[in-house]
């Protein structure tokens, strides 16, 4: 039997109470395939985290913001703010997101061994210890305005809104069911002045350099192949000896040492000597003399495997909860900034709405004290309510205002107090103004100015 008779004779058997192999793939494994997508392995397009990484950020906001605290204590307790995958996956995103070699932007600050470029793996997760970065107040702003969470049990936010494309900045790697990602990291130099390129013309007419963190060669775009090649450094010290200085991202020490070994295996070289150390990479390699006038670069190049192919596959998540893959990460950027000018407009109504109320209580509460100094508001021998009556006929003051009123400490009901509050209220009006001139633009470039 073919495999569309099959597929027929079982759709065919669906009125006899069976359910048939093509159901369960439209419903159960559709589904399940879209939840690998949307909520494990692919990465939102503003902030540029995974669930699970936005997991331990939000819990190293609320447990470690200035204290250190151990990785596996953080990561222990996000099933409480709606995480359901195990304390394991959530120890390693965050041991990840503190390593220094990993990230150009680290988001949470590390104490301990998170590994390094020669040897990547971490110390156990009860050994280290994090904390919120500097780098979170800095880069991440508008809290208040990140969409919340369609679950009312995920506690973090859809996303958080940062000044610059995150995703873009630190790169990461995914499979889900049917879609991988792999994006590979800029400077925040490079996305700065993409954003601000964007922002003045409307354009960005270069596509953007590779930089990986803590890597001293070069990455080099090849357009007519669509893909990246990162190059490691090599010095030639004689005809016979030769340095590695650095070798290309993705290699650790060990891997590369298995490349030396099977070259001296294979008599390519004579021997290496390994003098890796914490500034990194170095191997000092003794070349075969007779075949000396054939190690050109090129050579060198092609038998240390000093150059590596890297393609990029910019597949996200976008601010609408959607799968989106992009051919070019300018065009990322551009959605990225017409995403942030919207939450920067939301911004500059808060805040409006925020100094206008501010005024607004300023000058109710002046009016109050005033009005009790003058003697035309009197408390004694009067009823909470009558006392209620009276501000509403003295001040601007409204019904929900009165309670608030009556908590006022009775020792600032002074002179010294009223003038106080002149003050408070032509500086929360120069704030009102300041907003009403604001655009999503200058807000945008003010961020901007902040990070670098």
């Amino acid at each position: 039997m073919s495999l569309d008779q099959f597929m027929s004779e079982e759709t065919n058997t669906t009125s006899q109470g069976d359910y048939p192999i093509s159901m369960v793939a439209s419903n159960e494994w559709k589904s399940f395939a879209m939840y690998t997508v949307e909520s494990r392995a692919i990465p939102n397009m503003i902030d540029g985290l995974k669930p699970v990484q936005r997991f331990y950020l939000y819990s190293s906001i609320v447990n470690s913001k200035r204290d250190f605290k151990k990785v596996s204590a953080v990561a222990g307790i996000i099933s409480d703010y709606g995480y359901n995958h195990g304390e394991a996956s959530a120890a390693g995103a965050g041991q990840l997101m503190a390593a220094t070699w990993n990230n150009n932007i680290c988001l949470v600050e590390g104490r301990g061994s998170f590994g390094t470029r020669l040897i990547q793996e971490a110390g156990a997760a009860r050994y280290v210890y994090t904390r919120l970065s500097e780098n979170f107040e800095k880069y991440i702003r508008d809290i208040d305005l990140a969409p919340a969470h369609d679950d009312p049990e995920h506690e973090p936010p859809s996303f958080y809104v940062p000044v610059i494309p995150l995703v873009l900045a630190n790169g990461t790697k995914g499979i889900a069911t049917g879609f991988a990602t792999n994006i590979l990291p800029r400077s925040l130099k490079s996305l700065s002045d993409a954003v601000r390129e964007y922002l003045l013309s409307g354009t960005i007419a270069k596509r953007l350099p590779v930089s990986f963190p803590e890597f001293k060669g070069k990455t080099v775009y090849n357009s007519a192949e669509e893909r990246f090649n990162v190059f490691g450094n090599f010095v030639k010290k004689s005809k016979t000896v030769m340095e590695i200085t650095e070798v290309p991202y993705g290699f650790d020490r060990e891997s590369y040492i298995k490349i030396l070994d099977k070259l001296e295996e294979d008599g390519d070289i004579v021997s290496y000597d390994d003098l890796c150390d914490k500034s990194g990479f170095s191997f000092e390699v003794k070349l075969k003399q007779n075949t000396s006038a054939n190690w050109n670069d090129d050579k060198i190049i092609q038998k240390f495997k000093l150059s590596k192919p890297l393609s990029e596959n910019l597949t996200v998540i976008d601010f609408d909860g959607k799968l989106r893959e992009y051919t070019d990460e300018r065009q990322l950027i551009k959605d990225f900034c017409d995403y942030r000018l919207g939450i920067l407009q939301g911004r500059i109504e808060l805040r409006q709405a925020e100094a206008s109320e501010s005024s607004r209580w300023l000058d109710i509460k002046m009016q109050f004290i005033q009005a009790v100094l003058d003697e035309k508001i009197v408390f004694k021998n009067q009823k909470k309510a009558n006392v209620g009556k009276q501000i509403l006929a003295e001040t601007t003051a409204v019904e929900n205002d009165v309670d608030r009123l009556l908590r006022i400490n009775i020792m600032s009901l002074t002179d010294e107090m009223v003038k106080e509050l002149a003050k408070e209220i032509k500086s929360a009006q120069a704030e009102l103004k300041f907003w009403a001139k604001e655009t999503p633009k200058s807000q945008f470039e003010t961020d901007l100015q902040d990070i670098m």
